[in-house]
């Protein structure tokens, strides 16, 4: 009886154990997709924002003196 009471309660606690790192694998993953999530929209808007600043004209204004009057 005493033998079969050990292995209940080294399966309990292999069991909470097992619970803990999935929980952990559970953040971290969620954790990962945050960061992935915001480095896809930081890159997005970048682009956006090249695209729409190539897409406008450059207009070069010169300004030439022939010296004094």
């Amino acid at each position: 009886m005493n033998n079969l009471i050990t292995t209940l309660e080294i399966i309990r606690y292999v069991s909470a154990i097992a619970l803990c790192m999935a929980l952990g694998a559970l953040v971290i993953y969620g954790l990962y997709r945050n960061i992935k999530e915001t480095a896809e929209d930081t890159v997005r808007e970048e682009l956006e924002r090249a695209v729409r600043e190539a897409g406008r004209p450059i207009v070069k204004v010169e300004i030439q003196t022939k010296g004094k009057w």
